[in-house]
């Protein structure tokens, strides 16, 4: 599962533990699901996290934030979300970009959509 998916930005290197020690979650917790993206991007003072995941045949996602740390325990609660909706957000609103428009994972959910839209997810 893990080779599948896209981890970025500060969880690139640890994957699915760096998420696991984020949310505070187990191996149980996250067997039901398939990762597609993560990301997480922190600067001195903050960090922000996007999971986005697959479980039987719909799409959900985990958006969380923390002030100091790099805990985001009791976060970790899925949304149920559309491929049409995702788009929406990249193409309408800021998902994915920094505070200063800087592509932060929104390039890489275009093309990760894009893919899904093909294989006929809707």
């Amino acid at each position: 599962m893990e080779s599948q998916t896209l981890f970025l930005n500060e969880w690139e290197k640890d994957g699915l533990e760096a998420i696991k020690e984020a949310f505070r979650l187990t191996d149980k917790a996250l067997a039901e699901f398939d990762i597609l993206l993560a990301s997480y991007s922190r600067d001195a003072f903050s960090g922000e996290a996007f999971v986005l995941f697959r479980q039987d045949n719909a799409l959900y996602e985990v958006n969380a934030s923390h002030d100091s740390g790099i805990c985001m325990d009791g976060q970790w609660e899925p949304e149920e979300t559309l491929l049409k909706a995702l788009e929406f957000r990249l193409e309408k609103g800021r998902l994915g970009l920094s505070t200063e428009g800087d592509n932060l994972f929104a390039n890489e959910l275009r093309f990760l959509l894009a893919e899904l839209r093909a294989s006929g997810f809707n």
